[in-house]
């Protein structure tokens, strides 16, 4: 069986012995979302789904299907865009995770390809600790300098993801039409780094913005999201070689995280701490 990490290649008899073989799994989701004028919907769901796999063949997991579909309601002024609700993908994430945990998973790192989607990880996440079952998000765009300081991601649709879809698929990008992005401001003296971050006089406030608030062709700058400190690099000087190193180099770096966090153990919620401690004060009253 070619590539026998891959669930969905799985039989049910198949899935039943890897569940026996490891305890582990990968979960990669993304988002179906507009991606500036050049690079295409999919691309969050391709690359988490592309880095998950290259993960499984390093380590010894299960890899789920990719969930393509996150929380992308700000991105949806762009025709193409497919957003859940963050309720509805908590409760998706969490009902999932529910099945493999019956089936006898103990760890879980979550390949996030979509910023969008961490509050409902974080719930989920917050869900199966309560189970004591020890879980990870990983959002590769952060991660790029554990493989080249130099390669720090500058937003959305930026040189650094447009490289990692040419490593995917070259046919994919319309290079032709890629764009430097240039973030609109809010006013005259109010700047914006994001979405949700505003400046104005030296000083950062949170906002609620959607896309056509900050950029006319879906192109941003995340000012706040990494170290770099040039930000006129454009997306044209993407190469599939460097794409391709990205995600060999995260693989392997996921793949030595999950070697560590197999070590992870839990204790019961309660157990230990204030609320153990009461516990047992309660339970000595009970005896007497």
């Amino acid at each position: 069986m070619a590539e026998g990490f891959l669930l969905e290649r799985m039989t049910w008899p198949q899935a039943q012995a890897a569940f026996k073989r490891t305890s582990f799994v990968v979960l990669p989701l993304g988002s179906t979302e507009q991606h500036g004028p050049h690079l295409p919907l999919g691309t969050d769901f391709l690359l988490a789904k592309e880095l998950a796999r290259r993960v499984g063949g390093r380590a010894n997991v299960i890899v789920t299907p990719t969930l393509p579909i996150g929380y992308a309601q700000y991105h949806a002024v762009f025709p193409g865009t497919l957003s859940l609700s963050e309720e509805t993908l908590t409760r998706a994430l969490i009902e999932i995770c529910g099945n493999l945990v019956r089936y006898g998973a103990t760890h879980f790192l979550f390949v996030n390809g979509h910023g969008g989607n961490m509050v409902a990880l974080r719930r989920c996440g917050e869900w199966l600790r309560e189970r004591c079952v020890p879980a990870a998000v990983s959002c590769w765009w952060e991660m790029t300098h554990v493989v080249n300081p130099e390669w720090l991601a500058l937003g959305h649709a930026d040189y650094v993801e447009t490289s990692a879809i040419l490593a995917l698929d070259e046919s994919l990008p319309d290079m032709s039409a890629a764009v430097l992005a240039v973030n609109k401001p809010l006013t005259g003296q109010i700047a914006l780094d994001d979405l949700r971050a505003a400046r104005f006089k030296g000083a950062h406030l949170a906002v609620n913005l959607i896309m056509t608030d900050i950029t006319d062709d879906g192109a941003m700058m995340e000012y706040g999201m990494t170290a770099a400190k040039d930000f006129t690099i454009p997306p044209t000087v993407a190469r599939k070689e460097i794409g391709e190193t990205i995600l060999e180099g995260l693989a392997n770096y996921l793949a030595e995280f999950i070697e560590e966090f197999r070590q992870v153990k839990l204790p019961p919620v309660g157990s230990v701490g204030p609320l153990a401690a009461l516990g047992a004060s309660k339970a000595g009253l009970t005896q007497l």
